[in-house]
């Protein structure tokens, strides 16, 4: 058989098929895949061109003889030809193009398909309609930080630094856009493979806000742990119920973000709002479908899910309008996304179902997914601080590097170091366990103070306050340790200081917002404590009286704009009087003897003092 003969100059070669994935988990895989397409086109492009000369060449040569008429009428069915060469879409690029010298800084959307099928989310892109949820260059300073790097202070609203993002969403101009490239990423999926069947610009917001904000933030990763978003966003592609639950907690988490900043007007408008409620509808079914699958029904994938929709609800715009102050001005008020997980009440139907699919999958040791586990238990620690309950999980950190380290390792302080503090005040009900707790706080504040001044390890600091916290909610109520004590005046000093110190962890070492703060709890618990035994030895031996002064002054300021307040004040303007206590400098040097933490707690304790003044004036007179 003879050798093939070479082909024409002018006849395109055949090509093998490419496949490119349409949802690249990676900027390196997008970016192999953009050019994979791109080179293709551009070569189709190409060939197309030169055939597309060489015919109208033959053409005019063959039709020399014609008439002009005919000649005439071939030029137009000719350009005619040409125009159907590009769609619609390509032909508003082109006239785009031509007509507009700017450049923007978001990546210009191909228009939407006319056929309501499914959405594909091939490349992250922004369109018009979406104006409230663009990474604006305010949106990517501190207000939404992009990532959270373990090594960077640059997190958290205290350094006031503007946040790098080491996880950017990668911006093309539109001009720089291949003309071709909005016939290929369109809208339509013709495989079928997203199981969300929302809008493709909702969907890509979504997943962008995700892996570049959301997930970086919840998270936070040291320098050789792999990002969450590696693991979980496959994850999602792999479980329609995961998948859909992560849209809902995107949405919620968005929704949150807009109204904590005050923003003028709502940028969560009817249409979003539609698309939230009916993410929520569609995951729960997802999960309860997933529920009836033996293979499934604890896996990482749905823990994940319920997780999700734990801590995301979609509340009515009456609840977003509601304005509510809390009373310290806590540092680190967004580390793990504090700030908007305390804002929607933790939904405790599927509160109460993750804890018993966690339990029957063997507790937080057999959960292998990436940052799973670590989620898991700031989710118990969360719930736990809003019910002020002990958490049901044993305690697991971000870096599980740490996995084993007990609170002094954590912390930096031993033995001795509780023994020279706290352990002196024995004689009050302080038993060793709660002050091995307060001094973890104090060397936590005293982390907290150095932190923002020379910078600090994002992961580290995130164990070291969920920790802290977890400890101080472990400390058994008195209902457990009454057996312990011999003096009923160290059993009741020794609750009401455990409350207290449950109303500072509340404020500021691990700060929940107003809308789902237990700090009014907290107030009417130790009010009726406080009320119960008025006549026990708290009140009168001098043993007792520092205590006592920094439980009324935690108390008044829980108990700030509530019923309660009035009977804090009036105790604490006694406390005052029978300690000679007559101005503000002398209260604090007294708060500072146990837990205090003058940035958050000195404005509010100024005030509640001015009120017990003025009461002690009356009093007098």
């Amino acid at each position: 058989m003879g050798p093939k003969k070479k082909q024409s100059s002018g006849v395109r070669k055949s090509d093998g098929i490419h496949f490119v994935n349409a949802r690249p988990s990676s900027e390196t895989e997008r970016l192999k895949a953009q050019r994979l397409v791109r080179a293709h086109v551009g070569q189709w492009i190409s060939d197309h061109t030169k055939e597309k000369g060489r015919t109208t060449e033959e053409a005019i040569s063959s039709s020399r003889d014609t008439s002009a008429d005919v000649s005439k009428e071939e030029s137009n069915r000719n350009d005619f030809q040409s125009e159907e060469i590009l769609p619609p879409t390509e032909q508003g690029f082109q006239s785009l193009s031509t007509t507009s010298t700017g450049s923007s800084c978001f990546t210009l959307a191909s228009r939407p398909s006319p056929h309501p099928t499914r959405y594909i989310t091939a490349s992250r892109r922004f369109p018009p309609d979406a104006q409230y949820l663009r990474p604006t260059r305010e949106c990517r300073r501190s207000r939404f930080p992009s990532s959270f790097d373990s090594d960077c202070s640059e997190c958290s609203d205290d350094a006031e630094k503007i946040v790098q993002g080491t996880e950017s969403v990668t911006v093309v101009p539109w001009n720089g856009i291949p003309r071709i490239e909005p016939q290929i990423s369109a809208n339509f999926d013709p495989f079928d493979t997203l199981a969300v069947q929302f809008p493709a610009d909702v969907v890509n917001i979504c997943e962008t806000y995700l892996t570049s904000v959301l997930w970086p933030g919840l998270v936070p990763r040291s320098k050789h742990v792999q990002k969450t978003s590696e693991v979980w966003f496959p994850l999602s592609l792999s479980d329609p119920a995961l998948s859909m639950a992560f849209m809902f907690g995107s949405l919620c988490h968005q929704r949150v973000q807009w109204y904590n900043q005050n923003s003028a007007g709502s940028g969560f408008g009817p249409k979003y709002q539609r698309i939230l409620q009916e993410c929520e509808l569609q995951a729960i079914r997802l999960i309860n479908t997933a529920m009836k699958d033996p293979s499934r029904r604890i896996s990482d994938a749905v823990l994940l899910s319920v997780a999700c929709m734990a801590h995301h609800q979609a509340m009515d715009e009456a609840f977003f309008r509601r304005r509510l102050p809390t009373p310290f001005k806590a540092p680190f008020q967004r580390l793990q996304w504090l700030n908007v997980y305390g804002f929607l009440p933790p939904n405790m139907v599927h509160i109460q179902g993750l804890l018993q699919l966690v339990k029957l999958r063997g507790g937080l040791k057999e959960l292998r997914t990436s940052g799973l586990a670590a989620t898991m238990c700031f989710s118990d620690i969360f719930t736990a601080s809003v019910l002020f309950i002990k958490p049901s999980f044993e305690f697991w950190p971000v870096d599980e590097s740490r996995c084993g380290l007990t609170l002094q390792d954590l912390l930096g302080f031993d033995q001795s170091h509780i023994d020279n503090g706290f352990g002196r005040f024995h004689y009050m009900g302080m038993t060793p366990q709660m002050a091995e707790v307060f001094h973890a706080v104090r060397s936590y504040i005293n982390i907290v103070r150095n932190s923002l001044i020379e910078g600090y390890d994002v992961s580290l600091l995130t164990d070291q306050r969920n920790l802290t916290q977890y400890t101080i909610l472990s400390l058994p109520p008195i209902e457990t340790t009454r057996h312990e004590f011999t003096d009923a005046t160290q059993i009741i000093t020794h609750e009401a200081c455990r409350i207290a110190c449950g109303i500072f962890a509340v404020g500021v070492i691990f700060p929940i917002p107003a809308h789902c703060t237990p700090l009014g709890h907290l107030a009417h618990k130790l009010k009726v404590l406080l009320q119960e035994n008025y006549n026990s030895g708290l009140w009168t031996s001098p043993h007792t009286r520092i205590a006592l002064l920094w439980i009324l002054t935690l108390g008044g300021i829980a108990a700030t704009d509530m019923p309660e307040r009035p009977f804090f004040v009036s105790a604490l303007s006694q406390t005052l009087q029978r300690s000679a206590i007559s101005s503000w400098q002398g209260l604090k040097r007294i708060l500072e003897i146990l837990l205090w933490y003058d940035d958050a707690c000195d404005d509010s304790a100024k005030a509640l003092f001015q009120e017990a003044s003025v009461v002690s004036e009356l009093d007098q007179l």
